[in-house]
């Protein structure tokens, strides 16, 4: 099995980002985890074929290394091209030692819980869009069912037998020939239509650049997508593509995150909260993803 090493931005703390992916959307049905590591279908470009991949944790928090070990043989190329998605959507590029650089005693329990933390993204832009898609006024369980089903429906198959695994599908993968398939998947038809719609416009871009687009012109293309709105668009700037410009305020789950740490569990006037965040400069969506990711583990404990 070929392999080579990442050396991501430290700190990290590997067990932080497993500890992540054991609850994305439809998880169990795109990726295993295993100690130490995971396993999982990449592409190393758009319509070539799956290759299985290996990731596991080497080194300490301070001096951080990851071990890829992929099945089969590496073509030219292609090993930069598993880095390089492996790197977007583990966030291993991300600095997040500015978050200690702010003087601010309320977040010194979160940053200790969670020192190292680099928040794991979709493996593409365009699963986080289709999650918000499918996610729209339904329960979390029943779109985490639903983008299972789309998966095992339309994602390619990499591997054998039991062992395989399934890729989120791409967008040419969702086309008015898949209309009857989503719909056994979503039980709505409206969600099949935003769903091929959404396919078809990131059919018509060149992904790529959503990655280097400033904030805005990414939020302005996203609402562009049919049935796309501001929570879809700043979730899929954030979860997609790592934008920690900003603080999505339309998460519903932001105030209650900042609540619980600043004040006790009551509700902060959302002005308080703006001005807590504004400390954090273009690190205040990251600073927000430490205080949710801390407030979901103390409710598992």
């Amino acid at each position: 099995m070929p392999s080579f090493a990442l050396s991501p931005a430290p700190p990290l703390a590997f067990d932080h980002t497993l500890a992540a992916l054991a609850h994305f959307p439809a998880s169990a049905v795109t990726r295993r985890l295993q100690a130490g590591g995971f396993r999982q279908a990449w592409r190393p470009a758009p319509g070539a074929d799956p290759r299985l991949v290996t990731v596991r944790a080497l080194g300490t928090v301070e001096r951080p290394r990851l071990r890829v070990g992929v099945d089969g043989t590496l073509a030219e190329g292609e090993r930069a091209a598993i880095a390089r998605a492996l790197g977007r959507a583990l966030a291993l590029d991300l600095d997040v030692r500015p978050l200690e650089q702010v003087d601010d005693p309320a977040f010194a329990p979160v940053l200790a819980a969670l020192r190292g933390y680099h928040p794991p993204r979709f493996t593409t832009p365009f699963e986080a869009a289709c999650w918000t898609l499918v996610r729209q006024r339904t329960p979390h369980r029943f779109a985490e069912a639903t983008m299972a089903r789309i998966v095992e429906a339309l994602g390619a198959y990499a591997g054998g037998g039991d062992a395989g695994f399934r890729l989120f599908p791409e967008p040419a993968d969702l086309g008015d020939a898949s209309r009857p398939v989503l719909l056994a998947a979503t039980n709505n038809t409206r969600k099949v239509d935003r769903l091929v719609a959404a396919a078809r416009a990131f059919t018509g871009i060149e992904v790529e650049w959503l990655w280097t687009a400033s904030y805005e012109e990414g939020y302005r293309w996203l609402l562009s997508v049919p049935g796309m709105g501001p929570w879809s668009a700043e979730f899929v700037l954030q979860r997609g593509l790592g934008r920690f410009e900003r603080v999505p305020w339309t998460d519903t789950a932001a105030l209650e995150a900042i609540s619980r740490v600043y004040t006790a569990g009551f509700r902060i006037a959302r002005g308080s909260a703006r001005e807590l965040a504004e400390r954090y400069g273009w690190l205040q969506g990251l600073w927000l993803q430490y205080l949710k990711r801390y407030v979901y583990t103390l409710r598992l404990a």
